[in-house]
């Protein structure tokens, strides 16, 4: 419980792929210091140091905590990444094994670790030995309905040092279809001495306060409902919502396109049309932002449209 009495909130932002990169930490950041998790990072690019992998873990100027999460199957390229990290200025370093990507899967990472808790445990054992931040580990219910190992997993992971572990309520079969199943994060909540994350059908402040008195966990993991609106963890801890959208998105774009270039013209993309869902126009706004070439036009789209 110790790391968690420097956080100055109990929500926290999930990782997401191709979306929690530094230009959309830094738009959360405009709406509280929670802790948010970097984008999964996978180790052995680390070991070839990649160029994109190395970018993934750069924290310049980010003061507020950030978990960096990393993804593979070996624990030694584990523990070489973890090193790296921590020197990054990792708050802590959240292992991967709850993605139900087919890529991972078949590599035996992600989720498939949920099917080798040894292995498992050999990849936390081996990071809790070369660092001196916390260490937790992202998982999911199991791999389909027929085997939910969540609670035995948990014990596992616990056992193998780890000083947290976050809970996606779904299985992998599920990937992100269906109702989350808040029942078995009680569960593992009442067997374990570490702190549980609870993820999975969090969008609001309701359903965060739902999610809190079902399962009595810890704290909170939000993801996709952080799409196009970076400030959802600064609402459920009871802030205001923001009045000019538009504002937001203009310096979303801004900033993806400083940190990417002209590519960050086309990652933008995604995101506004996130910032836009919801409203009768979407459709409208998102063929003619997908279609534009010119950043000053997009701004005038934003402005216009939002």
């Amino acid at each position: 419980m110790k790391f968690l009495s420097n956080l100055s909130s109990n929500v926290f932002l999930s990782p997401m792929a191709g979306v929690t990169d530094k230009p959309f930490r830094q738009m959360v950041r405009m709406f509280g210091n929670h802790l948010i998790y970097t984008e999964m990072v996978a180790v052995t690019s680390l070991l070839y140091e990649n160029k994109t992998s190395e970018r993934m873990l750069d924290l310049t100027d980010e003061k507020a905590p950030v978990a960096i999460q990393l993804v593979g199957n070996n624990p030694e390229h584990f523990a070489k990444a973890a090193i790296k990290a921590e020197k990054k200025g990792a708050f802590l370093i959240d292992i991967n094994m709850g993605c139900p990507v087919k890529k991972l899967i078949s590599n035996v990472s992600g989720a498939a670790l949920m099917n080798n808790p040894i292995l498992a445990a050999q990849i936390v054992e081996a990071v809790k030995k070369v660092v001196s931040i916390p260490v937790t580990v992202k998982t999911r219910l199991g791999w389909d309905d027929e085997t939910i190992n969540v609670v035995e997993f948990a014990k596992y992971m616990q056992d193998a040092g780890a000083d947290g572990i976050a809970i996606h309520a779904r299985t992998k079969e599920q990937g992100y279809a269906g109702k989350a199943n808040w029942d078995k994060i009680t569960e593992v909540k009442k067997v374990l001495s570490i702190p549980v994350f609870a993820n999975g059908d969090i969008i609001d402040k309701q359903t965060a306060k739902n999610c809190l008195n079902k399962t009595n966990a810890d704290g909170l993991l939000v993801g996709r409902a952080a799409l196009g609106k970076p400030w959802i963890l600064s609402l459920i801890d009871g802030n205001e919502k923001p009045k000019d959208i538009s504002l937001i998105a203009l310096e979303h774009f801004d900033r993806l396109l400083s940190y990417y270039g002209r590519k960050g013209l086309y990652i933008a993309r995604k995101h506004l049309a996130w910032y836009a869902t919801g409203y009768s126009f979407v459709a409208q706004f998102r063929q003619k932002v997908y279609s534009e070439e010119n950043p000053d036009n997009v701004r005038s789209l934003i402005k216009e449209f939002l």
